[in-house]
Order: C-alpha cells, then sequence, then structure tokens
C-alpha cells in the first residue's frame, strides 16, 4: 500500500511540479510528503517508481493549474516542447491559431523580436521550468541509488534510466538557451545552471556549453554501461528509457556539438533491432504505439492524457483544435513542392493536385479563398476538399473526420487550407479523451541523423545507402546520387519531410544555421507561399541572439549569481 501511494503521489506530482509558475518551487521534491528522501531509492522498487513518476506522468503534458495560464501549461511537456518550441518557430508548419486567435504569437513564431532574450515572456519559461522540475527528481534518484537494497540488475536498470533522463532534459535546456556551437567560443560561452545534485543552492553561477556537454557525455556513457549490466531487465512500459534510447539521446546531444563520429556511432547503435516504418505504419494516424519503429513515446493511457493539454486536441487534424477553434496545421507548400512526384508522404498533405474538379489557380483567387485566412470557401473547393480527407481517414480511427467543423456550414469553424495534414489523427471525444501522441523518438530520425554524420564526414557511399534506405519505401524510383555539399542538404531536406510536425524543425534550422523561412500567399500568383499576409518572414538565425532565449527572469531574481550586461551574454559572478 505505502509503494502505491508512492507511486502515485510521484507520478502525480511530477506532473504538477512541471506545471508551477513560481521560479524556485522547480527545486523542490514535493513527493517527500509521501516518502522521505531516503526512501525513495530505498529498494530497487520504489526506485523504479520514481523514475516512472518521470518519464511517465512528467513528462506528459500539464493542464487547469491555477497559477499558469493555459497556453503555458500547453507548452510543457514533451510534447508540448516539442511542438510549441521545436516545430512551430520552425519555417515548415504554420498553424492558423498565430493569425486567428492569437496574432501577438507571431511576435515570437516569426522569432524576430528582441524582448525573447531579456527572459520576460511565457516562452522564456516553459522549457526552463520543466526540464529543471525533472533534473530535480533525478537528481534525488540518482544520489541514493547506488544503495537501494535489490537485485544489481534492476539496480543497474533504474539507474540507467535516470541518467538517459538528466542528459535527456540538458539536452532540451541546450536547445532552446544555449548558441549554436559554432557561435559558442568553442563550447566556452556560459548557457544553463548545472545541476546534478540534490539540495544545490538556490544562487548558483551559469555553466559553459562544454561543462553541460560533458555531464550529458558522462551520464549516457554511464547508462550504456549500467544498461549493459542489467542482464535480462526489460522495460514494462514504451515511455521507459532503454539502452537504444540512451544511445538516441547521444546522437541528439552530439548533433548540437557537431560530434559527427559520435553521431555516427550512437544513431547507429540506437536503430538496432528496429526498422524503417512500412506503408501501413506511417499511414495509421500515428494512433498507437509502433513497436516496430518507434523507439520511445508517451504514455497513451486516458489518465495521462490531459484534455485540453493533450498534444492531439490542438494538432490532430480532426482534434477539437482542428475542428472547432479554426487551428489548422498546413505544411510550407515550399517543403511540400520538394517532395517528389511518387513519393507517398506527399499523401499527408491536401494540395490542389489532388482535388477532383479544380485547378490550381482556385487556390490564388479570393473568389474561392478566403485571402486573410487562407480557407476554401468555395463550395467546390470545399466539397472536394471533403471528399479527399474523408478518403484518408485511418481505417482504425474512431474520431472525427479531419476539419469537419461545426454551425451552419461544413466550413463554418474548421479552416480546410492548402497544404493541411492527415498526418496526426485522434481516436476519442476529442477535447475530452482523444488519444494520439507524436512520438518522442523512432529509428527513422536515428537513420536520418547516422546519414547526416556521414556526409559530414565525406563517407558519401554510406550516406548515400542510409538516405536509400529511408526514402526507398516511400518511392521505389528514388535513388542517390548527390555528393558533397547537395548531399547534406539532400539528408536535410529528406529529414524535413520526414519528421515533419514531429518537432524537429526549429532545432534543426538552429543548428544548421538556416533561415526560418515562409513565402506570403499572393492572389492569382500559384508560384507564391501559402501563408497569410502579414505572417510572412525570412528571418535568419543571427537574429534573437542567435535564436537564443533568455534565461527567465523569474530565474534571475532568484538567482543572484545570474548576471547578463549584454543580451544574450552571461558573465561568471564572484561568489565572495
Amino acid at each position: 500500500m505505502k509503494l502505491n501511494k508512492f507511486f502515485k503521489g510521484a507520478a502525480a506530482t511530477a506532473c504538477i511540479l512541471s506545471m508551477t509558475g513560481c521560479a524556485s518551487d522547480y527545486l523542490d521534491t514535493p513527493y517527500h510528503d509521501v516518502i522521505p528522501a531516503e526512501d525513495i531509492c530505498k529498494t530497487t522498487e520504489t526506485a523504479r517508481m520514481a523514475v516512472l513518476g518521470v518519464c511517465g506522468r512528467g513528462m506528459a503534458a500539464p493542464w487547469s493549474v491555477g497559477n499558469m495560464f493555459p497556453a503555458q501549461a500547453l507548452m510543457q511537456g514533451e510534447t508540448g516542447v516539442s511542438y510549441y518550441m521545436g516545430e512551430i518557430p520552425g519555417s515548415d508548419n504554420f498553424v492558423n491559431f498565430i493569425l486567428d486567435s492569437a496574432p501577438s504569437w507571431a511576435v515570437y513564431y516569426n522569432m524576430n523580436e528582441g524582448n525573447l532574450s531579456s527572459g520576460g515572456y511565457v516562452w522564456n519559461t516553459t522549457t526552463w521550468t520543466y526540464a529543471y522540475a525533472l533534473i530535480a527528481q533525478l537528481n534525488e534518484i540518482l544520489a541514493t541509488i547506488d544503495n537501494a537494497e535489490g537485485p544489481d540488475a534492476d539496480r543497474n536498470f533504474t539507474k540507467a534510466q535516470a541518467l538517459t533522463l538528466r542528459a535527456h532534459c540538458y539536452w532540451r535546456l541546450l536547445q532552446v538557451y544555449a548558441p549554436r556551437w559554432e557561435d559558442s567560443n568553442n563550447g566556452e560561452k556560459l548557457t544553463v545552471v548545472l545541476r546534478e545534485l540534490p539540495g544545490e543552492p538556490q544562487n548558483k553561477a551559469v555553466a559553459t556549453m562544454n561543462d553541460i556537454l560533458a555531464l550529458c557525455y558522462n551520464d549516457l556513457d554511464t547508462a550504456i554501461e549500467c544498461f549493459n549490466n542489467a542482464s535480462g531487465v526489460k522495460r514494462q512500459l514504451h515511455f521507459e528509457p532503454t539502452l537504444n534510447i540512451a544511445y538516441g539521446v547521444y546522437a541528439r546531444v552530439a548533433a548540437l556539438k557537431h560530434d559527427w563520429e559520435k553521431v555516427r556511432t550512437m544513431a547507429h547503435n540506437a536503430r538496432q533491432g528496429y526498422r524503417i516504418a512500412t506503408h501501413d505504419e506511417i499511414f495509421n494516424g500515428y494512433l498507437q504505439f509502433n513497436e516496430n519503429e518507434w523507439m520511445w513515446s508517451p504514455s497513451f493511457a486516458e489518465i495521462d492524457n490531459f484534455i485540453y493539454g493533450n498534444w492531439c486536441t490542438f494538432f490532430a487534424c480532426n482534434g477539437t483544435g482542428a475542428n472547432d477553434h479554426r487551428y489548422t496545421n498546413r505544411i510550407n507548400i515550399d517543403l511540400y513542392n520538394q517532395i517528389p512526384e511518387g513519393d507517398e508522404r506527399r499523401d499527408w498533405f491536401l494540395t490542389d493536385e489532388k482535388l477532383d474538379g479544380t485547378v490550381p489557380m482556385m487556390f490564388y483567387s479570393s473568389f474561392a479563398v478566403n485571402p486573410t485566412t487562407l480557407a476554401f470557401n468555395l463550395e467546390t473547393l470545399v466539397n472536394a476538399s471533403r471528399t479527399w480527407l474523408d478518403a484518408h481517414k485511418p481505417a482504425n480511427c474512431t474520431g472525427n473526420n479531419a476539419y469537419q467543423g461545426s454551425g451552419s456550414g461544413d466550413s463554418a469553424t474548421a479552416l480546410i487550407v492548402n497544404g493541411a495534414q492527415v498526418k496526426f489523427w485522434c481516436n476519442g471525444e476529442t477535447g475530452q479523451n482523444g488519444v494520439c501522441q507524436i512520438p518522442y523518438m523512432r529509428a527513422t530520425e536515428m537513420y536520418l541523423y547516422e546519414a547526416e554524420a556521414c556526409a559530414e564526414l565525406g563517407m558519401t557511399a554510406e550516406a548515400q545507402n542510409l538516405l536509400n534506405e529511408v526514402n526507398q519505401p516511400r518511392n521505389p524510383s528514388y535513388n542517390c546520387t548527390s555528393t558533397g555539399t547537395d548531399l547534406l542538404n539532400e539528408v536535410r531536406t529528406y529529414r524535413r519531410i520526414e519528421l515533419w510536425g514531429e518537432g524537429f524543425c526549429w532545432f534543426d534550422l538552429k543548428r544548421w544555421n538556416m533561415n526560418m523561412t515562409r513565402r506570403a500567399w499572393v492572389e492569382n500568383d500559384i508560384t507564391s507561399g501559402n501563408i497569410p499576409s502579414g505572417i510572412e518572414c525570412n528571418v535568419a538565425p543571427s537574429s534573437n541572439n542567435g535564436w537564443r532565449f533568455g534565461i527567465p527572469l523569474s530565474e534571475r531574481n532568484r538567482n543572484n549569481f545570474i548576471v547578463e550586461p549584454i543580451p544574450g551574454e552571461l558573465v561568471v559572478v564572484p561568489k565572495d
């Protein structure tokens, strides 16, 4: 009974902790009121429960806490960070709430507002609070787990999981708050606070990028060793880290440093035992865990889906956001046009060439499209779109139809637009218990990391072969013959295509030093973009202090050792 009480407390408070708005709270570990700190890892069983609390509900998105407004709650959790930080600020995915419901958010999503570096915006706070909430709990576990009573294999497995999760959290922090490697003075620029022990003082100086990377490398080296010394122990739930995931996190961390040999080795190791998804697997709406290709994912249990804080509520094509709140996700047409004819991934998106009885010019004429939102208003377009959308609903989907809308007409509230996605669907009553999640990690991502590393290292044949493995199942006529810079660009393009909507775009553009570009829709110009006028942009990664978010003001107010005399540049404060 005591163990059950602990698990509920650890899991629930991991969720509550990540929702906290007060700066100092994320360093607390509130499950101590259920089991004392010294008993968290008294046995290997209680240690495992503690880790499950972190990687289960702790990594899920929270909702409905009085001291956090809804948007901030949605940005919490792993899928929240992936979507709101990794996806929407990038070039490739435009969601209409920027224009329709939250036009002021364009300041953030176009990455052209210097105030983001000041730390005063909500977007500065969410990733910081989320990551350090989990790190605080993981530090408690790691400080005592070596003395946990129980089998050595169980202890090694749980310790490896905790170390993998801590490295993952610091990777998230570096993605958002650190500069690109090229701008880091070989890693010597100050970035975030390094906390690796429980009970550390609130006042603590920021560490260099090298300090954080060194901790991640050390954690992952130890995690891999511990996993290998945990013979016979397997995970029971797909949101638990494994040896493959430790390798995968290692590849992600090393890519920030451009440590391409490490990336190549770790990505290769990570994908062992998995394969590229089949046609049926990538077109199933991401409705269920794919044992063959998905390595790590959120829980699909109804209890772990936080109603309006659930990812699918707003970003599945048949979620309440898409159907009732005009939150249509569309691919940037410039990326879509780079998907070759014959590549089945084109069928993730509604576009003009797919609709019977229509011509491309309809998509660029105000008589057929609302120039402000780009929603279809011509009955011919709406009806043709509805026919195509309904035909692309996965057979196993029990939820609503895509963008079906409500009110007096089919398009009264839903927006049907050029490039609307049908990659992500959800089951159940959207907004209440809709179930669908993007994966945390899948094998194809690792193939693409390995291909990128090979291209960077001049291993041309190896990179070409890896691209063929990824793309030929989607397009049988694909055969990579590119070399040099063209090869690297091809790897990057197919990474953007394959991982569209899964939380990588902005982070990848940042580490590649590539502009975030959205071209505006222009009436009667079928060569124009598909982004509403006024939201178009072409933003270099050098803007906004190198796309580096400022440390939250709340953290600076509580930590006297964080001083930023010049925006984006931190200095060490003497402790004397």
